[in-house]
């Protein structure tokens, strides 16, 4: 009786497990069914489509069902992720959603992964997720989407629900009082708290630089803040900042950070009307320096800098690329997602207030490596490709053109979707939405040692979009503003002759403010020993500015046949170049240059100095070849030897050389004159020096200026090195009198 109880009750459990597996397969099938009926219906919506973009209707069922292969493996892909539901204010038909996204020629991953309805159901693990999202774009005739965002896709970004009406009232007052003065240029930021209220309203805000800014913009500049101490300013203690004041009660968010990026992240909703916006961290404005320039480097110029950014590249918002620094990649050799990601959690496991919740970060930054796994998605390799990540302390937005609003509304109001799901940190969310957004790393742009370089990201049209500007000009090496025009210098000449600014006297600071002039060849180059006795030794008395041109290829010598001339060797403590151009030894000499508290005016690093193109040394040349028609053009100018053959060729070699430097010469000075026009102010003293100058102790210069005197030589016939002639061994051009202002101008335009 017991055996066929047991029998029994075996049998039943086979039976319940058939009919398990019955029931599984039977939903496979209705799955299936169903997904096949989804993608026919979005294959009529999708021919139906009106035809913008002068597709066929041929390529536009192409142009989505051509990677299907593609499509289910990102259904396997997103089937990894704990789906739930997020909350959306608005959901609009599919028909009108894909006729949109196939309009604005969103990704076709993205295409793909929206068309059969799965829109991704991504866990969201902020802290604050269950707030509403309260930026209803909804009555606006073409509302900004969250189209590039792994969280939802379907959120817009208005100001038309109930829930934006605080917003929508704070934008009304806005352009109600500064609409029409301040359409060309709103550069703002947010100062949410009494740290840095304080500051503002303290006496030593920003010194000279908020003087030159407000002289040539106004006040168009603004910082958001919330009146902890109740002061009722309405404008910081210089004048430059009109502060807007926001009543944390009625923000959306308990967490200022996170409310801070919804002013910062989508312009166009609180300055819908303004040509040009620039965000600007309240935390860059910061100097205890006076009247001298801000140490990050910050332009005073603004529209200048939105020229050689956005103006330059044609594109519709720019960034700073993340450095190598510590505090950005600890001490990871190289810039990449992980190791920022594993640099921000050390950070927030030290500091609780780097983030609002430390495991949301971790599970985000799991996410998003699992999300862009596959490394045949075009996504994928933008995300991966030496890693797009920028430092979001200062964004250039163009709002000038419907192409441009468009884009930034849509990435902001994306980018903002993945902050409500995920970390309040925007710099780990960029990368991601960047690569989701269907852009690419231009052709032009994909060359070696690309980490160094700008980047121009271009849609599928080849219109440049996005720019990310070279990480070696970041504001940690403080010389931002400089390092962004260097390569632009005469096109700037022309620009900074509009917009001068008359020359002030250093007056809270008693430094007074040097150039060093350095020009050569690399390979004759001496680093090391200017850092260390030179630079290092003079910032405790004065403010440097450190300019350097260099060439790369290797010219003949004065004495080539000589022999030791072929056997010069680099300072050895310059790093070997990976790339062609040099680039990398451009960013070593601005990190060690800021390292000692200082900034760099300018390196130049080019194969060669063009002497063949210069107008007057063309003139010279053919006078010179008609008076001795046998007779290399150059061997008679600067210098002249002719005494035999050899001796003639000899001394071609070294007018060449003495050509290239002082025509390298002349362009650095006129970029430090260009940079004395932009901010308003004439070096005290310059310094002209060798590429090869050994420097074998410290350097105290006022020891060389008690001695008095305008113009400082090399003491030639000095054969022994002594203190008597340590002091002497260089150029040094005093500029604050007239006199010696003159002759240093002789001196750097020696070529003319």
């Amino acid at each position: 009786m017991k055996i066929r109880k047991m029998k029994k009750r075996k049998m039943k459990k086979i039976e319940l497990i058939l009919l398990g597996m019955l029931l599984l397969l039977f939903l496979t099938i209705i799955l299936n069914i169903s997904i096949a009926l989804d993608l026919k219906i979005v294959s009529a919506n999708i021919i139906k489509a009106p035809d913008k973009d002068n597709m066929s209707m041929k390529n536009q069922r192409q142009h989505v069902f051509s990677s299907r292969e593609t499509h289910f493996d990102l259904l396997q892909q997103q089937r990894l992720y704990d789906y739930s539901s997020s909350s959306s204010n608005h959901t609009e038909s599919k028909e009108h959603d894909m006729k949109s996204m196939v309009s604005r020629n969103v990704s076709k991953p993205t295409l793909l992964r929206q068309a059969v309805g799965l829109e991704p159901r991504i866990q969201c693990h902020s802290p604050e997720k269950n707030v509403p999202w309260i930026l209803d774009g909804t009555c606006m005739k073409d509302p900004h989407r969250s189209i590039f965002s792994s969280a939802s896709y379907k959120r817009t970004c208005g100001l038309c629900g109930n829930g934006a009406e605080y917003l929508r009232e704070l934008q009304e007052d806005i352009a109600k009082k500064f609409a029409k003065k301040c359409k060309e240029l709103v550069v703002y930021g947010a100062a949410l708290g009494s740290k840095y209220e304080q500051w503002m309203r303290s006496s030593n805000f920003l010194g000279d630089h908020s003087i030159k800014v407000v002289r040539r913009h106004g006040t168009c500049f603004f910082q958001f803040v919330t009146d902890v101490d109740h002061t009722g300013d309405l404008l910081s203690s210089d004048g430059s900042q009109r502060l807007i004041v926001i009543d944390p009660s009625r923000m959306p968010y308990k967490n200022n950070r996170r409310n801070t990026k919804i002013l910062k992240l989508n312009p166009g909703l609180l300055f819908p009307w303004a040509d040009r916006v620039i965000w600007q961290d309240a935390k860059l404005l910061q100097s205890n320096h006076g009247n001298m320039p801000s140490p990050k480097g910050l332009p005073s110029d603004y529209l200048l800098h939105f020229d050689r950014t956005v103006g330059r590249y044609g594109v519709c918002s720019s960034y700073m690329g993340l450095p190598p620094d510590k505090a950005s990649v600890g001490d990871s050799s190289t810039v990449s997602f992980k190791a920022h990601c594993d640099a921000i959690i050390a950070s927030a496991e030290k500091r609780p207030t780097v983030s609002d919740d430390l495991e949301t970060l971790r599970l985000q930054c799991q996410h998003y490596e699992e999300m862009h796994s596959n490394e045949a998605l075009q996504s994928s390799q933008v995300f991966y490709n030496r890693h797009p990540l920028v430092d979001t302390a200062f964004i250039v937005y163009d709002m000038r053109d419907s192409t441009c609003r468009k884009f930034n509304g849509d990435f902001g109001c994306s980018w903002l979707s993945e902050i409500h799901c995920f970390s309040d940190r925007d710099q780990i969310s960029f990368p991601h939405v960047l690569a989701s957004s269907g852009l690419r790393l231009s052709p032009h742009m994909q060359v070696t040692g690309q980490e160094y370089r700008d980047r121009i990201y271009i849609n599928e049209k080849q219109r440049p979009m996005l720019h990310i500007a070279k990480r070696g000009c970041h504001w940690y090496y403080r010389s931002f503003s400089r390092c962004v025009a260097s390569s632009n210098t005469h096109i700037d000449e022309e620009m900074i002759k509009d917009n001068e600014t008359p020359p002030t006297t250093t007056t809270t600071s008693t430094k007074p403010r040097v150039a060093v002039i350095v020009a050569g060849t690399l390979n004759r180059f001496i680093f090391d020993s200017a850092l260390k006795n030179l630079i290092k030794p003079m910032k405790k008395r004065a403010s440097v500015d450190y300019y350097v041109s260099l060439s790369t290829a290797r010219m003949k010598a004065y004495r080539s046949d000589s022999g030791y001339t072929d056997r010069l060797q680099p300072d050895p403590t310059l790093p070997s170049s990976s790339v062609e151009d040099f680039v990398d030894i451009e960013e070593y000499i601005r990190t060690k240059i800021a390292s000692l508290a200082s900034s760099v005016g300018a390196v130049y690093l080019q194969k060669s100095i063009d002497i063949d193109s210069e107008p007057m040394l063309i003139a010279r040349r053919e006078r010179a070849l008609q008076e001795h028609p046998d007779e290399d053009p150059v061997s008679r100018f600067p210098i002249i030897d002719s005494r035999n053959a050899a001796i003639s060729q000899r001394t071609a070699n070294a007018n060449r050389n003495l050509l290239r430097l002082h025509l390298a010469i002349q362009s650095l000075w006129e970029t430090a004159t260009n940079w004395e026009k932009e901010e308003g102010f004439k070096y005290d003293y310059v310094m002209f020096l060798r590429d090869d100058s050994l420097w074998l102790k410290e350097f105290d210069i006022r020891n060389l200026l008690s001695k008095g005197g305008d113009i400082f030589i090399p003491a030639c016939d000095a054969r022994e090195l002594d203190d008597r002639y340590h002091e002497n061994t260089i150029k040094l051009h005093l500029s604050r009198q007239h006199s010696a202002r003159l002759q240093c101008e002789v001196y750097a335009n020696f070529e003319r």
